[in-house]
């Protein structure tokens, strides 16, 4: 059973230390506790739960307010992650990478989402609310890692962009690990 931790360990931050700097003032504190909580809180892992195990001051609201924080950069989380995983990842024999691209949706449910689309895809695709995204993934010997995702914004914003042009813009923004002598990139047909 765990005790609950009054402080936080000196080998979090240190592990931590290279991320970016996203986060402002206080967010950086609760962004440690709330990844040393994810690794060895017990039970649920609902932030209720995981903010019993901290101090008094650190409070399942602060967490979601942590994680809810409209300056987050997620691109750049997404890469700073991946390039991190790379590193402690065995390459492939073969030395070749494989870029994967899909597009996707998530729903949501507030219609106030300045970037929330509804309608349909296609003729064919159900009826959708949410947000649509581009996602671009590294493949090798059974590894799946994200590189790289943008929202896809709506028609009627003046950024739109097309899911085929952030996809071959993501690509193009790629750059492969050291070990890869030949990346092959593949999309979804539909």
């Amino acid at each position: 059973m765990l005790i609950a931790c009054p402080s936080l360990p000196g080998f979090v931050t240190r592990v931590l230390r290279g991320m970016p700097n996203v986060w402002r003032g206080r967010h950086r504190l609760l962004r440690c506790w709330l990844i040393f909580m994810h690794a060895v809180s017990p039970g649920r892992k609902t932030l209720a739960e995981m903010a019993r195990w901290t101090p008094v001051s650190i409070t399942a609201w602060r967490f979601g307010r942590l994680l809810t924080a409209a300056y987050w950069n997620g691109p750049l989380l997404v890469h700073w992650l991946a390039q991190a995983l790379w590193v402690t990842l065995p390459p492939p024999t073969n030395g070749i990478l494989y870029l994967c691209g899909d597009g996707s949706h998530a729903d949501k449910r507030g219609p106030k989402h300045p970037v929330a689309q509804k309608g349909r895809i296609s003729q064919q695709h159900p009826w959708l609310f949410g947000l649509r995204f581009v996602l671009v993934m590294a493949a090798w010997d059974g590894y799946r890692v994200p590189v790289s995702f943008r929202l896809i914004l709506p028609k009627r914003h003046a950024h739109y962009r097309s899911e085929n042009a952030l996809f071959r813009e993501r690509v193009d923004a790629f750059v492969p690990p050291r070990w890869a002598k030949l990346v092959m990139v593949g999309g979804d047909a539909a």
